[in-house]
């Protein structure tokens, strides 16, 4: 299992785990893989200025091949909490079948990959932002997953071309949006939060390019020049367009952290706004499944498991365990391996039933080619495995030279 622990708290034995997280929004975050072998050690990383680490409780000196990341049990404890505590508090949506939405939000992705990058490129040359296309694709990405959140959530995490900083902006407004929808707020409410998540880096532009691109830990004086980013991407929005205060506020507040430890103001708790508190799980989560610079992604069930290691301190966990129910651990469009060996690509989340979604059979074992079989493993809606068929984790389809996205 999982544990952020302080590094004066460190002990000889311990495996500190590279989680994924990026230096740039964790620079005092020691992530070197492997044991504490010494004293010695544990005064070296001391003295280098970090702050925590996180580390394998499972996995210590004398057991270093023993990995085990992704902790099971203790998500699937976090997704019954949340269908026990949230009980009439979360929206289903599957007013449009994923193959009909799938196409609308191809063009939807597309339209926002292109109207974040013309900001971008805009904002970094000293120019200003045109805020129609900008407007104009929150909206569709709020339709988008009010019709069929799984749609443009499966889209974001299969798609790694271009820039980072883009695909990452499109990302987050995705998975704001779909969070938003799911805890039942308004269309425009929605809306509001897309366009927040959409823009809420646009200032990073104004951060010279070798420093966003750094590989290695910032120098403090580096790092106070990142953590204006947020209140930089407030200014740049606030003269080219208007925007309602809690959108703003959302933005400027998105690396705000539950326990006092965000920038830039430090705020703690409820101090937090609410849309700067669904833009901050939001904004991990992509950044974490995504590919970035120096960082390989993390699959989604490994990078929840990792957030949800960070709960109380980054997150509050209420809002975490409802965020785990949304997406599912196992967001459609994975490709996922079976207890019965088999594999199968997963065409739709339950959100009753988040552990068992709907799939389709189409590798075995081996990864070879069988005829697809659909089966709705919570056994609610469609045809349920004869025998109990449990998900054993996803798997990266890269390797295989798969693109489990035309799967469906």
């Amino acid at each position: 299992m999982l544990k952020k622990v302080r590094i004066f708290d460190l002990q000889v034995g311990m495996y500190i785990v590279d989680t994924g997280l990026s230096w740039l929004d964790h620079p005092y975050l020691y992530a070197e893989e492997g044991p504490i072998r010494s004293e010695e050690h544990i005064r070296e990383v001391r003295a280098g200025g970090f702050a925590e680490a996180f580390i394998e409780t499972d996995r210590n000196l004398h057991n270093e091949a023993s990995a085990r990341i992704y902790d099971r049990a203790a998500i699937e404890k976090a997704v019954n909490e949340a269908l026990r505590d949230g009980a009439g508090t979360f929206r289903s949506n599957k007013s449009s079948a994923l193959a009909d939405e799938l196409p609308v939000a191809l063009a939807v992705q597309g339209k926002a990959l292109a109207a974040l990058g013309r900001a971008m490129e805009a904002v970094a040359s000293g120019g200003t932002i045109d805020p129609g296309p900008c407007l104009e694709s929150a909206r569709d990405i709020a339709a988008s997953v009010t019709r069929n959140r799984d749609a443009l959530i499966c889209l974001t995490k299969h798609h790694d071309a271009g820039s980072y900083s883009v695909r990452h902006g499109v990302g987050v407004a995705v998975a704001a949006a779909a969070f938003g929808d799911s805890l039942g707020l308004s269309r425009n409410q929605v809306t509001d939060l897309t366009v927040a998540g959409l823009l809420h880096d646009v200032g990073k532009a104004l951060s010279p390019g070798d420093l966003l691109d750094k590989p290695g830990r910032l120098t403090d004086e580096e790092y106070a020049r990142l953590k204006r980013h947020p209140v930089e991407s407030c200014s740049v929005i606030s003269g080219c367009m208007t925007l309602p205060e809690h959108v703003l506020r959302g933005i400027a507040e998105h690396h705000e952290r539950h326990d006092g430890s965000g920038y830039p103001q430090g705020l703690k708790g409820a101090e937090q706004c609410f849309h700067g508190r669904l833009l901050a799980v939001a904004d991990v989560f992509d950044a974490l499944t995504q590919v970035r610079p120096y960082k390989e992604r993390l699959l989604p069930d490994k990078a929840l498991s990792v957030m949800y290691s960070m709960r109380e301190k980054d997150f509050g966990q209420a809002l975490l365990d409802r965020f785990i129910k949304c997406l599912g651990i196992y967001p459609a469009g994975s490709l996922v391996r079976l207890s019965t060996g088999e594999h199968a690509v997963v065409c739709q989340s339950n959100p009753d039933t988040p552990l068992r979604p709907k799939i389709t059979i189409v590798f075995d074992q081996d990864m070879s080619p069988v005829h697809p079989v659909s089966m709705d493993l919570s056994g609610k809606d469609g045809p349920a495995p004869a025998t109990p068929v449990n998900i054993v984790g996803i798997v990266d389809p890269r390797p295989h030279g798969i693109s489990a996205r035309h799967l469906l």
